[in-house]
C-alpha cells in the first residue's frame, strides 16, 4: 500500500477544498507510477505543524 505523508505548517491546510485537491492530485500522481489498480490502496495523510514547532535555519517560523 503506497503511503504519502505531507507535513507543512497548519495554515497550509486551512482550506478544506485545497486539501481535497492536494489529496486527489497526489493520488493521481501515484497512480501514474503504480498503475490505476493501486488507487484503492493509496493513503495520503496531511499533517499540519504549528509554525512555532517548525524550524528552518535554527529558528522557528513563528
Amino acid at each position: 500500500m503506497p503511503y504519502i505523508e505531507v507535513k507543512a505548517t497548519e495554515r497550509r491546510f486551512a482550506d478544506p477544498a485545497a486539501c481535497e485537491r492536494l489529496i486527489a492530485a497526489l493520488t493521481d500522481a501515484a497512480c501514474q507510477v503504480f498503475g490505476e489498480e493501486a488507487r484503492p490502496d493509496i493513503w495520503v495523510v496531511l499533517e499540519g505543524v504549528a509554525a512555532e514547532r517548525w524550524g528552518i535555519g535554527g529558528r522557528p517560523l513563528a
